[in-house]
């Protein structure tokens, strides 16, 4: 496990035991001559040790933005306002007030997605490559922000994409394939098997409370189909390939990284030396091929939200010879 995963993974485990022990702790009332130091330890831990967590781990551990700092302290205003005795809870009120601006602001960037999935479906009928990618290219000059926004929007677009053969029929042809888990027959039915029994589990018991969140929820769930159908497609038939010069790997659907072929200094296939655990490896099993960078690439995680510039890359490929004529082409 990576560096950068080991920091965020340990940051989540510690957010979630925390905010449940304060949530657990929290007195039922609000009496200053008896808990107010119990009260003064939780808002400590919400807004003092938390965000301080999150800033070592996630922002500095994994060279984050400081502007996500922003995250532990909604979250913790939200954790208040729910489980906090009425007395405190109304501080926090504030949040439950936002949640029309915010209902507002998700409608439009709702119909700003629809316009763009539109356009982009349009124009992929001839795209010879991931909108994702196209996105990255385009966005190169650009602060990593509007890169990273950028490409979220561009996930919807691409999941139809690759959801239907008939838009992708015009795809750069694979240069390998990486050892993917996802790309198994087996997984995929397994996964589609498993979305399904939550789909229905989830109905029938929110169906008890109420109809209409049954069929929200539930509906969402089930849009995930297509994100797994896509998820298929790239991970069997698009995992790594040329487009424009610039060589795209996809370690299934949610990550992936854009890298100019000029920008290839070396590509071995045959080395002795084993990645450390700080290197990114892409694929399943022991690395069989290293490509070494100019400078540094972003590898976007998680559609986007997640960043990380490496300078290595280790891959592990069927056919690692094929990645030679990379390195010939410069």
């Amino acid at each position: 496990m990576r560096k950068v995963t080991r920091y965020r993974l340990v940051f989540l485990v510690l957010a979630v035991c925390l905010y449940t022990i304060g949530v657990k702790l929290t007195p039922e009332q609000f009496l200053a001559d008896e808990n107010l130091p119990v009260f003064i330890s939780l808002f400590a831990l919400y807004f003092a040790i938390i965000p301080a967590l999150h800033l070592v781990l996630v922002i500095l551990g994994t060279k984050q933005k400081l502007w996500k700092i922003l995250i532990p302290f909604s979250t913790s205003s939200l954790v208040c306002r729910y489980s906090m005795p009425t007395e405190l809870a109304g501080y926090f009120e504030f949040i439950a007030y936002l949640r029309y601006p915010l209902i507002a602001i998700l409608l439009i960037i709702e119909l700003a997605i629809v316009y763009h999935v539109v356009r982009m479906l349009w124009k992929c009928r001839s795209m010879q490559g991931d909108p994702r990618a196209s996105a990255i290219k385009t966005m190169a000059d650009e602060d990593e922000k509007k890169r990273t926004t950028a490409i979220l929007f561009a996930y919807e677009p691409a999941t139809w994409y690759y959801l239907f053969p008939f838009l992708s029929r015009h795809h750069a042809p694979s240069l390998v394939n990486l050892r993917l888990a996802s790309s198994s027959p087996i997984t995929f039915i397994l996964l589609l098997t498993g979305l399904i029994a939550i789909t229905t589990g989830l109905y029938y018991s929110l169906a008890l409370w109420s109809e209409l969140a049954a069929i929200i929820v539930s509906s969402l769930m089930g849009y995930s189909f297509i994100y797994l159908i896509a998820n298929y497609r790239i991970s069997k038939h698009h995992s790594v390939y040329v487009l424009d010069e610039h060589l795209v790997i996809n370690n299934n659907f949610l990550n992936l990284i854009v890298i100019p072929v000029s920008q290839i200094l070396q590509v071995q296939t045959d080395f002795n030396d084993q990645p450390d655990s700080d290197a990114l490896c892409l694929g399943k099993g022991p690395a069989n091929a290293k490509l070494t960078l100019a400078s540094p690439y972003c590898y976007y995680s998680m559609m986007g939200s997640l960043t990380d510039y490496v300078t290595e890359v280790y891959l592990s490929v069927d056919k690692p010879e094929s990645l030679n004529q990379l390195a010939k082409s410069n």
